[in-house]
C-alpha cells in the first residue's frame, strides 16, 4: 500500500473531524453514501454477528448470512482502512484453546463475510485485544498466555496476513511476582507507537512500530505505571489514545479509576499526568469495574462502559490536561427492564463520523445503540435498540466501504 495515499486518505480524515470539532457540517457523501457495517465477535456462540448500519439513525440490521462461523472463542474484532477486511482476535473458548487471527473479507454492497482461505493465521496463543494500524498495513494482537505481542503485514490485494520481522515481540514485567497477562492494544493515530494493558501485573508496556515493517521495539521506560510501587489489583483493561495523539487514557477495571498518561511524541514514552489515576464517581450503591472506553474523532469526549454498574461513564477531555471530568447526567444506564438479564458492558465504539456509540453488552446478548450529542456529549438510545447479538459479545468493530 502507498503510504503517500495513506498519508493523503489521514490528512483528510482529520480535516473531517477538526470540522465535525468546530459545528461545521461534515459533507453529506461522507454520511449517507458511504456503506457502513458492524461487527461483533460472541465469544461463547464461536461466530461474528454482522450489521449494516444506518447512516441517518444508527441503527442496525443484521447483514444476509449472519452469525458467521468460523473462530475459535472470537474476542476484538476490527477492520482495516478501507472496510476491505474484517480480522478478529481467535481467543479460545472454555477448555478450546485459540490462537492466531481469523481473517475474513467484507462484501462492500452487502456486509456479508467470507473467511479469507488461510485463517486462521497462525500467531500467540490466547489472544485478547487485537488491532490493525491506521495506515491498514499491520495488524497486531496481545497474547495473552503467550505474555508477547503477534504483529502481521497485511496483503492489500487479498487480506492475507503473513508475520512482521521478529513476531512475536516479548511483554516484559515489572513484577518479580507476576507474570504479564496483555489484554488491550491500541496504536497512536500517526501509526508511530502501540501500546498494550497488562491485566495481571498492572502495567502499560509501549513499543515503536518501524513504519517499513511493523517490527516493534519496547520504548525506553516500558512498562509504564502511574503508580508509586507495582500494583497488580489495578487491573487495567481497555487502552485508547487521543485523536491528538498527546494522551493515553486506560480504564482500571480492579480499582474503578481511569489512568491518563501524555505521550512524548518523539520517544512514546508515557508520563502520568497530574492526579492520575482519576476515579469513576459511584452513581449508586455499586462498584464501576470499568472495561471498554472509547474518544470520538473529536477528542472531547471519553465513554466509559461500566460492567459492574450496568451504565457508560462519560467524561469532558481537557484538550490541554487531558484530565477527565465527569459530564452532567452521567452515568447513563443500559436499560434492561423489559428482559430476563443484566446488562454487563464490556466494550464500547464510536464510529468513525462520531455520531454513534455502540456497546457489546455479553451478559445480555445485545449491542445496545446511541446517537452522540456533539455539542454536549449526552447519549440518547437509537430507536430499536438494542440489537441482537450471539453469547457473550466481546467488541464492537465499525467498517466503512472507501
Amino acid at each position: 500500500m502507498n503510504r503517500n495515499w495513506v498519508n493523503v486518505l489521514a490528512a483528510s480524515a482529520m480535516l473531517a473531524a477538526a470540522a465535525y470539532a468546530a459545528g461545521c457540517c461534515i459533507p453529506q457523501t461522507v454520511v449517507s453514501d458511504v456503506p457502513a457495517y458492524a461487527y461483533v465477535g460472541n465469544q461463547s456462540s464461536n461466530t461474528v454477528s454482522g450489521y449494516a448500519v444506518d447512516n441517518s439513525s444508527g441503527a442496525l440490521t443484521a447483514v444476509p448470512g449472519s452469525p458467521f462461523t468460523g473462530p475459535t472463542g472470537p474476542r476484538q474484532t476490527a477492520a482495516e482502512l478501507f472496510g476491505k477486511y474484517l480480522y478478529v482476535a481467535n481467543g479460545g473458548s472454555g477448555e478450546v484453546a485459540g490462537s492466531g487471527v481469523y481473517a475474513y473479507s467484507i462484501a462492500s454492497a452487502t456486509g456479508a463475510l467470507t473467511a479469507i482461505s488461510g485463517s486462521p493465521f497462525p500467531g500467540g496463543s490466547g489472544p485478547r485485544g487485537l488491532v490493525v494500524d491506521p495506515s491498514g498495513e499491520y495488524v497486531y494482537t496481545a497474547n495473552r498466555n503467550d505474555n508477547n505481542v503477534s504483529g502481521y503485514v497485511v496483503s492489500a490485494s487479498s487480506g492475507v496476513l503473513t508475520p512482521v520481522p521478529g513476531s512475536p515481540f516479548a511483554i516484559m514485567s515489572s513484577s518479580s511476582e507476576q507474570a504479564p497477562g496483555p489484554q488491550k492494544i491500541t496504536v497512536d493515530p500517526a501509526g508511530k507507537f502501540l501500546y498494550v494493558t497488562d491485566h495481571l501485573t498492572g502495567d502499560i508496556a509501549g513499543f515503536t512500530i518501524n513504519s517499513s515493517t511493523g517490527a516493534l521495539t519496547a520504548i525506553s521506560g516500558s512498562p509504564f505505571s502511574d503508580q508509586e510501587t507495582p500494583d497488580i489489583d489495578i487491573q487495567p483493561y481497555a487502552i485508547v489514545v487521543a485523536p491528538s495523539g498527546k494522551f493515553v487514557y486506560v480504564t482500571n477495571h480492579g480499582t474503578s479509576t481511569i489512568s491518563v498518561y501524555s505521550v512524548n511524541s518523539t520517544s512514546g514514552a508515557l508520563t502520568p499526568v497530574s492526579g492520575s489515576p482519576f476515579s469513576i464517581p459511584p452513581p449508586s450503591e455499586c462498584d464501576a469495574q470499568p472495561y471498554g472506553a472509547a474518544i470520538g474523532p473529536s477528542g472531547q469526549f471519553l465513554y466509559v462502559a461500566d460492567y459492574g454498574c450496568s451504565s457508560i461513564s462519560i467524561f469532558f477531555l481537557n484538550s490541554l490536561t487531558g484530565v477527565p471530568t465527569q459530564i452532567a447526567n452521567s452515568p447513563v444506564f443500559i436499560d434492561t427492564d423489559d428482559l430476563d438479564c443484566e446488562a454487563e458492558p464490556n466494550d464500547d465504539t464510536i464510529d468513525s463520523t462520531g455520531r454513534f456509540l455502540y456497546v457489546a453488552d455479553q451478559g445480555c446478548g445485545l449491542v445496545t445503540g446511541y446517537s452522540i450529542d456533539p455539542t454536549t456529549g449526552a447519549l440518547t438510545e437509537i430507536a430499536g435498540s438494542p440489537f441482537t447479538a450471539g453469547n457473550q459479545p466481546y467488541g464492537v468493530a465499525i467498517s466503512r466501504i472507501n
